[in-house]
């Protein structure tokens, strides 16, 4: 058998440090849940470029079930490389997200810190993860350690099509910085500025979320649902202080400098304390959240986006870049990145989709492609994990069953959606980052307010006040919501007023402010789900369908066939489409069956 034609040049990116979790817990064992979330080097992931060409990534959760895993990525790393059909041996460079060794000096006056460094910031230790878990590259491949902001903002720029923008990352922090504005200029990135972890709207919304009583890295997006039914007057001048505005579009945050030794580092101890002394009420774990910590959410939401603004302004004044392109986990701020779009600032901005740790896999790589050429050739969309049928589904299926006709699956889905079925969708490849676009989807009618309830309740098992997103015909868009031209929503990072008139019709997906965060559907690029919303609005005359990630509370999206049919058995799912099978649960199989019946005999007299 002839082997295939080598490539030019393949690398490997990866994200995460391994070791990190386990390294606080033995110093801290007592810590709590929320407490224990607090350490760096989540969202452990791999990508593979091939020729500059992104073929493959995902991320490690997706293998181990573990939400936001933070080890090594053996399974997501054999993934891309068994989809592209490339063994080691292949591989140019491998590259890793985190450049720890211009800091080693900065790590030796505490003891934690030393003991931090040798046992898991050290890049050497990444070459010996590397080798223990795939033993064949001893000796040939050293990984190469990339500094953890400049990953992002690769992974922002490349992507953008911006050929002249400024690049801003905002995240927790990376090796020292929490705050990088690059300029981005035929195919060059230059730094022009850095705040250290001082400055960290990151560190400050995540301490605000585990002062509201949720988990940080992970429910942020919780405090961004409150804030949009609170008053910030209320808290304004405490988040003032919190979050203190200065000349040349910088700001810090005085409530990060308090916690002085590492256990107050670590979870965030006198900072908290400083919140209460501050007047802003605490929320208990578990505890439904009153009027008040609404209003705290809503007051540190609004510090963070005048923060946001302030940093934006003074550098597109500065440089004359009208165009910014976005990475780091504030970059997820979905709320903060409807107000860029609508400030007039900014004439286009673009939000990398997997903007936290994992997009920055993506980036290192990319820091040894040829910038140019990995533009031209970078994926429309973020469709870079498994396909669907990588498993297929487990036999002895305990619900009904029946294959799809070729190409109905979506009319007959659209039917099921508009008689008020609860559905699952799972074709293709799996999405890359957070966020379900339309490959690993739950999808309903969001013509009525109780829909997404029950889909919170009885399907997601989670809190009633998270809001869900709409999913547009890229048509249709500008007519339902309230579209700045600056604003991409190709991949649900962008929150727009739904327009006053249309609210009432699409309720289930309208926050208590009016707003929504939209994915607008372009048919070349997710034809399956813009072909589902073009015959729901055929039913209805709403080109509109709620649309959320196929899981359940505290599982990873749904990575192929058998994991989505096991998310269908696990909730109250009512029908799931996967691959070319519909499956049923009882109440729904005459239904279904008359739905496949009727599209199957129109399809005929079509073709007559």
């Amino acid at each position: 058998m002839t082997r295939p034609v080598r490539p030019h040049r393949v690398v490997l990116g990866y994200s995460g440090l391994d070791g990190s979790k386990e390294l606080k817990l033995s110093r801290f064992p007592d810590l709590d849940e929320r407490e224990r979330r607090l350490y760096q080097g989540l969202d452990s992931a791999a990508a593979l470029l091939v020729d500059d060409r992104l073929v493959a990534a995902v991320q490690q959760e997706r293998f181990s079930g573990t939400k936001f895993d933070h080890a090594f990525p053996r399974e997501a790393i054999e993934y891309c490389l068994a989809h592209a059909g490339i063994e080691f041996a292949d591989v140019d460079a491998v590259a890793h997200n985190f450049d720890y060794g211009r800091l080693r000096v900065l790590s030796q006056g505490e003891e934690y810190s030393r003991t931090r460094y040798e046992t898991v910031y050290a890049p050497e230790l990444q070459t010996r993860l590397l080798h223990r878990h795939f033993p064949r590259t001893a000796g040939r491949l050293t990984v190469q350690p990339v500094a953890h902001h400049r990953a992002h903002a690769l992974s922002a720029a490349i992507p953008s099509g911006f050929q002249d923008a400024l690049v801003v990352v905002l995240d927790g922090m990376g090796e020292l910085h929490a705050v990088t504005v690059y300029a981005w200029r035929d195919g060059e990135l230059s730094r022009l500025a850095a705040l250290d972890y001082r400055s960290s709207l990151g560190l400050f919304y995540s301490l605000m979320t585990m002062h509201l009583g949720f988990w940080p890295n992970s429910d942020e997006y919780k405090v961004m649902a409150l804030a949009s039914s609170g008053d910030p007057a209320r808290f304004r001048a405490a988040m003032s202080e919190a979050v203190v505005l200065g000349p040349d579009g910088t700001f810090s945050v005085p409530l990060l400098s308090l916690n002085r030794d590492p256990r107050a580092r670590e979870t965030f101890a006198a900072s908290r304390e400083r919140l209460r002394d501050m007047g802003c009420p605490a929320l208990a774990p578990g505890a439904r959240p009153e009027q008040v910590h609404l209003d705290v959410a809503a007051a540190g939401q609004e510090r963070l986006e005048e923060a946001f603004l302030h940093l934006i302004k003074h550098w597109t004044a500065r440089t004359g870049l009208r165009a910014v392109a976005l990475a780091g986990g504030v970059a997820l701020n979905c709320v903060a990145v409807g107000r860029l779009c609508e400030s007039g600032l900014v004439d286009g901005v673009y939000v990398q989709p997997a903007a936290g740790d994992e997009g920055t896999a993506v980036g290192a790589a990319l820091a040894f492609a040829d910038p140019g050429r990995a533009a031209e050739r970078y994926p429309a969309m973020t469709f870079l994990g498994p396909d669907v049928s990588a498993t297929g589904e487990p036999s002895g299926s305990a619900y009904w069953n029946a294959p799809v006709p070729s190409g109905l699956g979506p009319r007959a889905a659209a039917a099921l959606l508009a008689a008020g079925a609860i559905v699952g969708w799972a074709e293709g490849r799996l999405e890359f980052g957070p966020r379900a676009l339309g490959h690993r989807s739950i999808l309903a009618d969001p013509r009525l307010r109780e829909t997404r309830d029950r889909v919170n309740a009885a399907v997601k098992f989670r809190e009633g006040f998270r809001p869900l997103a709409p999913a547009v015909k890229a048509e249709s868009a500008a007519d339902w919501f309230a579209v700045p031209g600056s604003a991409n929503l190709r991949h649900m990072t962008v929150t727009v007023p739904v327009r006053p008139e249309r609210r009432h019709l699409i309720p289930a997906v309208v926050h208590d402010d009016g707003s929504a965060r939209v994915q607008s559907v372009h048919a070349e690029e997710v034809p399956g789900l813009w072909r589902i919303i073009d015959c729901f609005e055929h039913l209805t005359g709403v080109p509109v369908v709620m649309n959320t990630s196929l899981n359940v509370k505290g599982q990873p999206t749904a990575r192929d066939g058998a994991e989505a049919y096991h998310t269908f058995v696990s909730s109250q799912l009512d029908v799931a489409f996967i691959g070319d099978t519909v499956h049923a649960k009882p109440e729904w199989e005459q239904r279904v069956r008359g739905v496949l019946e009727e599209i199957a005999a129109d399809s005929r007299a079509v073709i007559r």
